[in-house]
């Protein structure tokens, strides 16, 4: 088996709490329906920059759910994507694909994010892609379904009401 040239793991998935406070899933309801965590990915060995606000451990997983859900049928029909968090500072990925691969730029952000010069169209497997989105949405979804509260909040049932 060769080695993908794309991953996609999921490290660490919390309820952010006050500051940097970090709570268990279990503290997920309505009020507070956000998840974030670590979502480390690396991509022919080389780890992406630029993945969470307050550090590598701080992404929006429901955000990224939905951008790289997004990523999906823009690019099978040719069409690039953006994912920008328009977070204050960070910078957006910009999704292309060509053929067979996948193309990831780091470029500016709405919120003043600056590119990556060293992060320009590199390329990765397309089906590589497909096959780490739907990982990444299995063990997340695995993750709050067991470590989570009973009543997950309607935002997350209906994200997992999506066929995988």
């Amino acid at each position: 088996m060769t080695e993908a040239s794309v991953n996609l793991e999921l490290l660490s998935a919390y309820v952010p709490g006050e500051g940097r406070e970090q709570l268990p899933l279990t503290e997920l309801n309505e009020d507070e329906p956000h998840i974030h965590g670590e979502l480390r990915w690396t991509l022919a060995g080389r780890q992406v920059p630029a993945m969470g606000f307050w550090g590598p451990d701080d992404v929006c997983l429901g955000e990224w759910w939905d951008g790289l859900n997004a990523t999906l049928p823009e690019l099978a029909a040719g069409e690039s994507y953006t994912l920008d968090s328009c977070e204050q500072g960070s910078p957006a990925f910009l999704f292309e694909r060509r053929g067979e691969s996948v193309l990831l730029s780091i470029v500016a952000g709405m919120g003043g994010g600056n590119p990556n010069p060293d992060w320009q169209q590199v390329t990765f497997a397309w089906d590589d892609w497909v096959q780490e989105v739907r990982a990444f949405k299995r063990r997340l979804r695995e993750w709050v379904e067991t470590k989570g509260p009973r009543e997950l909040p309607a935002e997350w049932k209906a994200r997992f009401s999506e066929l995988v």
